[in-house]
């Protein structure tokens, strides 16, 4: 009787669960929420090289229903304690619907620390994610940071054993897959002893900028080392630009503020209307640096001047341009170039040369300069303006020497250079056999340019004559003008041969008699 009701129980068990899966099958998906995911590990707690079974189990409601979801995608992905996340695809156990399963191995170095499993599943327009966490026990992973320290200078730049310097140098984090803050330590050397640093935090890629406190140093060489994160406390992919090192010189107290200029060209031709440039250099030759001012002098008549800085602290250089106009008389003038601050001045001579205005010009070329030619046939030149300087007047074209029966014409007769135009001689049937020198004008602006070409005609080719030493032609036109006449005269003709007939019957008529 148990076993009969137990039995009853099963088949009532079976039928609701096919229920269920009939109705998640054919429930339409406007009834369908999100996928609902569940992620879980086999044990909380693992050792480094072990198996951890990550078991994700999605579903989704419809109607109220939870039904177990098959055909999604399932992607598993595992962060461990300072290093980077790893993605991995769960597929379906084949057992349970819903059911999916992937299994990681920790490698016998793994980092100790929490590791957290995010669990994602996709399945057409509807999604969800979950997460976990797992233990393993051993040393916590170091963070994954890419450091760099770059760019190390001094203040003042050229101290003396008087002065008070500090060290500088940039501090930044290049690349990082481990979450912040970062904490960090940092540390300067002089000479292989410690004159500044400590730990600092960083919390993004954005440079920091790091000094040291300031102090006096001995006269002469010095070597510099500045080098972060010196004990290693992160996995660092790069640790060559950990460490920049550079050498700064200490001197003896500074003499009295001199400078020096230098400027190029030392000399420079124009033509009146133009512009020139001198490149001016103010350089400290010793003491502090004082805010120096330059100065021209000796500039042509209707010229302006620019100077570009026209001051600065020493070591700068400035531009110096001298513009003249149409109204500038040629000639050669002496620039005077002075920079002065601080109570002294240095001055430099430079020579400008102005002459006058190049006149605008230009020039005729002809492509090929020689062409044959077999009457009736034609033939071509190419004619070439190019303009020189500013030449910007209307350029004509002709030709000159052309035999009888020889006709040429330009497709373009004028226009302003740069341009081309195109000869094209043509020969009659009767054209002279012959070499023929022709002379190609171009006129404009009030200056003219000649060029000769050659045109070699040939014997023009004729058809052979008839065996009667009358052209074919000739026969032809002979028997029309025959046809033409005995057409017209046809009527007179059949008068005159009846009259004949006439007068024959009649003679023949008188003979009998």
């Amino acid at each position: 009787m148990n076993r009969i009701q137990l039995n009853k129980n099963f088949s009532l068990f079976f039928t609701i669960v096919l229920i269920f899966s009939i109705l998640g099958t054919f429930i339409p998906s406007t009834y369908a929420t999100d996928l609902i995911v569940d992620v879980a590990t086999n044990k909380l707690v693992y050792d480094p090289g072990e198996d951890v079974t990550i078991t994700v189990m999605v579903s989704q409601l419809n109607i109220d229903i939870l039904l177990g979801v098959d055909g999604a995608d399932v992607f598993v992905s595992i962060e461990p304690p300072g290093g980077s996340i790893a993605g991995f695809p769960a597929p379906p156990t084949g057992g349970i619907v819903g059911e999916y399963r992937y299994i990681h191995h920790l490698s016998n170095d793994a980092a100790g620390g929490t590791y957290v499993v995010t669990a994602n599943a996709v399945k057409g327009a509807n999604s969800g994610s979950e997460q976990t966490a797992f233990t393993v026990t051993g040393s916590p992973g170091k963070k994954s940071v890419d450091w760099i320290v770059y760019d190390p200078s001094i203040t003042p730049a050229n101290p003396t054993t008087a002065d008070f310097v500090q060290q500088h140098v940039w501090l930044q984090i290049l690349s990082t897959i481990s979450p912040g803050p970062y904490p960090v330590d940092i540390v300067c050397t002089v000479d292989g002893a410690l004159v500044g640093g400590g730990t600092l935090t960083l919390s993004g890629t954005s440079p920091l900028a790091v000094s040291t406190d300031p102090r006096q140093y001995s006269a002469g060489l010095h070597i510099a080392i500045w080098v972060v994160d010196p004990n290693s406390e992160y996995n660092d992919i790069d640790i060559g630009n950990n460490q920049v090192t550079y050498q700064f010189v200490i001197g003896a107290p500074a003499p009295e503020f001199d400078i020096t200029l230098n400027v190029s060209p030392s000399s420079k031709t124009i033509t009146t209307g133009e512009a020139v440039t001198y490149n001016a250099n103010v350089n400290l030759a010793s003491g502090t640096p004082v805010l120096t001012s330059l100065s021209l002098n000796g500039e042509p008549p209707a010229a302006t001047t620019s100077i570009n800085p026209i001051q600065g602290s020493p070591g700068f250089s400035s531009s110096i341009t001298v513009t003249t106009s149409s109204e500038t008389p040629p000639g050669t003038y002496s620039l005077n170039i002075t920079a002065s601050g601080g109570g002294i001045s240095k001055s430099t001579i430079v020579n400008l040369n102005v002459q006058s205005a190049k006149e605008g010009d230009f020039e005729l070329s002809i492509a090929p300069t020689s062409q044959i030619v077999t009457p009736p046939q034609e033939t071509s030149y190419l004619i070439s303006i190019s303009k020189q300087d500013d030449f910007e007047e209307n350029v004509a074209l002709m030709v000159s020497g052309l035999p009888s029966q020889v006709q040429a014409s330009f497709d373009k007769t004028s226009d302003i250079p740069d341009f081309t135009s195109t000869l094209t001689v043509n020969t009659g049937q009767s054209a002279p056999v012959g070499n023929y020198d022709l002379t190609i004008y171009a006129s404009g602006g009030g200056k003219t340019k000649t060029a000769k070409i050659t045109l070699k005609i040939n014997e023009a080719s004729t058809s052979s004559p008839s065996p009667s030493g009358t052209s074919t032609q000739e026969q032809s036109s002979i028997t029309d003008s025959i046809t033409k006449i005995l057409n017209e005269q046809f009527y007179l003709i059949i008068i005159i041969i009846l009259l004949i007939v006439i007068i024959a019957i009649v003679a023949k008529g008188r003979g009998k008699k």
